[in-house]
């Protein structure tokens, strides 16, 4: 029996070396995959997040300037409604009365003052109009075109120089007009502002 264990004894030292042999470089081999896994994904997760950061900054940048843009386009379409609503109160004054009495008894025509205050009306008018003509969607572009047309045709009345019925009714009427674009105007300009559109990206 000792001669026949001695061979089984040198195998089983040899398979015991050989295993470990294997075993050892199979944990090393597992470790270093552990190791280049756990790099990799290191790596991953710092490019995606350079990605990430680069994009965040390219849009709070992107931001910024449509901030910019709206707030300049904002202060532009509030001057331009301005400058419409103070022609639009002196018609209106000029349709309600045909002339206004002061505190110290002095009386001024509304008519005199429509004429007084045209030429200063159209002065900043000018200078609003033609940006606002870049900002304004068509459909209040188009609101602005039929303005023009309401005011002009206010002017024309107010060019009577009869105070009688027909000079009243056209009057009216004509401020009638003048009235109703202003509130579509008003209506237009808030849903305009209120979603933005100036500062939404265009559909490509």
């Amino acid at each position: 029996m000792s001669g026949m264990a001695a061979p089984l004894q040198t195998w089983y030292v040899d398979a015991l070396a050989f295993l470990g042999a294997f075993g050892g470089w199979a944990a090393v081999v597992a470790v270093l995959l552990h190791y280049l896994s756990d790099l990799h994904a290191r790596r991953t997760l710092q490019r995606e997040a350079s990605v990430l950061s680069q994009k965040v900054a390219d849009l709070t940048h992107e931001l910024k300037l449509r901030e910019s843009a709206y707030t300049k386009h904002l202060d532009l379409l509030i001057r331009y409604y301005e400058a419409f609503y103070r022609h639009y109160r002196i018609c209106q004054n000029a349709t309600n009365q045909d002339a206004h009495q002061f505190p110290d008894g002095s009386v001024v025509k509304t008519r005199d003052t429509f004429w007084e205050k045209l030429d200063a009306w159209r002065s900043e008018m000018t200078v609003v109009e033609s940006s606002a003509r870049l900002v304004l969607p068509t459909s209040l572009l188009d609101l602005h075109e039929e303005s023009t047309a309401a005011f002009n045709r206010f002017k024309e009345v107010m060019r009577r120089t009869v105070y009688d019925e027909k000079y009243q009714t056209e009057k009216r009427s004509a401020f009638a007009t003048v009235e109703d674009v202003k509130v579509r105007l008003e209506f237009g300009l808030r849903a305009f502002l209120r979603t933005e559109q100036m500062v939404s990206p265009s559909d490509d």
